[in-house]
């Protein structure tokens, strides 16, 4: 059993007020304290690519391995996360809307490398720009969405991107075939808890949802 938590904004009150959708919004101050919990309870954070390596008995994994995702990118991660990652030591995985990067709410793609080339970050896709991979959009829409995304952050970000999070969680089988044949080794839905994670199943990885909420709500 892996945790896989799902942050997206870490911004204030006043602000995660604005933004809606508190869920997706955690301020500053309990993040660090949610960070400080993990910490002391004994967990490790790994990369995504790490697990699957473990998975595939490539890799020993910590005894109680913890993976923290951000989706979208979103500029505060480099002015809020990544200073606390350098202080407390851990890492996380941010995964990238490509053509988003540079935008007004949105890392700089100077920012994400940076971030990328301590180590402590692995950078992963999140598409083009965000739209969802249904089975109508058709094979050579999905592809776009993932190839082109990964090829362009490989690009800017100076990091191979093998890890992928579905936007608004929609996946299917069309996405998870390009995915393997353009190499990526892990996916991750947006929801489903605590599960275990299945060596068979690297594209349909449940995360937990976060937001606000006291850790001991989810067992953790």
């Amino acid at each position: 059993f892996v945790p896989i938590l799902m942050y997206h904004h870490l911004v204030a009150n006043d602000e995660a007020n604005a933004k809606g959708a508190q869920n997706l919004n955690v301020t500053p101050e309990i993040f660090e304290s949610q960070v400080n919990y993990f910490i002391n309870k004994g967990y490790q954070t790994i990369f995504l690519d790490e697990l699957r390596d473990g998975l595939k008995g490539n890799r020993q994994v910590p005894a109680k391995p913890l993976i923290i995702t951000f989706d979208d990118s979103y500029k505060e991660l480099y002015y809020v996360l990544f200073p606390l990652m350098k202080i407390k030591n851990f890492k996380a995985t941010v995964f990238v809307i490509s053509q988003f990067l540079d935008g007004e709410n949105y890392l700089s793609w100077s920012q994400l490398k940076e971030m990328a080339s301590s180590n402590l970050l692995e950078v992963g896709g999140h598409g083009l720009n965000h739209l969802v991979l249904s089975e109508k959009s058709g094979e050579e829409f999905i592809r776009n969405q993932i190839v082109s995304s990964q090829k362009i952050i490989n690009e800017r970000s100076g990091r191979p991107v093998k890890v992928f999070a579905y936007p608004y969680g929609a996946y299917n089988a069309t996405a998870e075939k390009v995915l393997r044949e353009a190499g990526f080794t892990a996916a991750v839905r947006s929801s489903g808890g605590v599960n275990p994670v299945c060596a068979g199943l690297p594209y349909e990885i449940p995360r937990i949802r976060i937001g606000n909420a006291a850790l001991s709500n989810f067992g953790l």
